[in-house]
């Protein structure tokens, strides 16, 4: 009885705390992500047809980070995507990437999906975007010190490693 207990509440537990990679059908009846996502959601079928190819093909600029010594321990990163835009599909897995070799715990990054209703309005589950003004996806916000001090928005303006660069060496606050 006691393991059945046991049971029980380890399987109350995993369903209160498997809101991560929530899929969802939008209403072009595609399969979406929606909410609070990470690396294993976005590397599994059918996110992976166009993340693996976009991470793995891309070169990241080694030498615009390289001169930068960028210090990314100070800095949270919040990402807004929408596994249906095709600019999320493209960037999304280079940025990655470039965080990966930059040595940044991915792991600790929010990475949000939203998803696009037929209104053209953006929403996530719980509500995320509304905080953050987002109007387009997708939208890389850094942070330091709970304060915004940049962020790219659908496209970069020049490339993600040298816009990351901008934005990461404003003065510390």
């Amino acid at each position: 009885m006691k393991y059945i207990a046991l049971f029980v509440i380890a399987i109350i537990s995993f369903s209160c705390t498997s809101s991560i990679n929530q899929e969802t059908v939008n209403y072009e009846n595609e399969t979406i992500l929606v909410g609070e996502v990470n690396w294993n959601g976005l590397t599994k079928l059918p996110y992976s047809t166009w993340f693996d190819p976009n991470y793995l093909d891309y070169n990241v600029d080694t030498a615009t980070l390289n001169t930068a010594h960028l210090q990314l321990s100070e800095v949270d990163i919040i990402v807004f995507l929408g596994t249906w835009c095709s600019d999320s599909q493209l960037e999304v897995p280079q940025f990655y990437k470039i965080l990966d070799y930059l040595h940044y715990d991915v792991g600790s990054m929010h990475v949000i999906a939203l998803e696009k209703l037929e209104n053209k309005q953006m929403v996530s589950p719980e509500h995320e975007e509304e905080d953050y003004g987002i109007t387009h996806v997708p939208t890389f916000i850094f942070k330091r010190n709970d304060k915004e001090i940049g962020r790219i928005t659908e496209y970069p303006n020049v490339t993600l490693e040298k816009d990351m660069v901008v934005i990461l060496m404003k003065e510390r606050i």
